[in-house]
């Protein structure tokens, strides 16, 4: 009789344990997925999350020189790109990591990219961008940061862009850009000059910053020259500066 009284009470322990665990792992909560799309924040009810994958421009792999070409070309387009849905408020506060900066392109000029970037998505939108207080986050989070960051992006991301908004309102809460350290990247301070063996730092995060203010990627062969269009391209920083489409599209929701 003890021997069945043991047995009852250990199959009851491990039973219980069981549905403990279940019970736990049922109630943990699916983290937002790194892939295009737009996915609601479960913690907030109401809230969406639209997530932007920028990534590498489908091609062959070729060997490049790392060798710095200049009087690169800046084409214009006037294709207009379209909007997501979200507008952000006049004054925008944004977080730098300056210590997730690849050494090659080095954390001191991340803060003269991202003004670059932020200035041509002020001008055309008349946002005023702030720099706050750096952060070390490196993960997107809806934690009172608006973070620009280096960390682990998967597959042939660039970059991922994670936007926070209520879509009754298009009111934007919290936005996130992670670009991925695995990539060669560089920086060169000019708008003509590129490493041709690396992916442009300023050239892909204001594409980035182009999510930040409401605009889509675009991917249609009329949006090559476009910022907003949806590739990246190493030896490039003609996205560094917007196209006429670029700031129509922008113009279209903050006019």
């Amino acid at each position: 009789m003890k021997k069945i009284f043991v047995l009852l009470l250990v199959l009851g322990f491990f039973g219980g344990t069981s549905f403990w665990v279940g019970s736990v792992l049922a109630k943990e909560k699916p983290e937002i997925p790194e892939k295009d799309g737009v996915y609601a924040d479960l913690d907030h009810p109401g809230l969406k999350v639209r997530v932007f994958v920028h990534n590498e421009k489908p091609a062959k792999p070729t060997p490049t020189p790392s060798v710095l070409q200049c009087s690169l070309e800046d084409p214009d387009s006037v294709a207009v790109v379209g909007a997501a849905g979200w507008r952000l408020d006049p004054n925008w506060i944004y977080n730098l990591n300056l210590g997730s900066v690849p050494a090659a392109v080095g954390g001191a000029s991340l803060p003269k990219m991202a003004s670059d970037g932020f200035g041509e998505w002020g001008a055309a939108t008349g946002v005023a961008f702030v720099r706050g207080v750096d952060t070390t986050v490196s993960r997107q989070a809806y934690d009172g940061q608006n973070v620009i960051a280096w960390g682990r992006t998967s597959g042939t991301a660039l970059g991922v862009t994670y936007v926070r908004y209520y879509p009754d309102t298009g009111q934007v809460v919290d936005v996130d850009t992670i670009m991925n350290k695995k990539y060669q990247w560089s920086w060169y301070d000019s708008n003509v000059c590129a490493w041709q063996g690396a992916y442009d730092a300023e050239d892909i995060l204001t594409h980035e910053l182009g999510h930040w203010v409401g605009l889509n990627d675009e991917y249609t062969a009329e949006y090559i020259e476009n910022t907003m269009y949806g590739y990246g391209a190493k030896g490039e920083v003609k996205k560094d500066t917007l196209t006429t489409g670029d700031v129509s599209g922008a113009a279209v929701i903050y006019q």
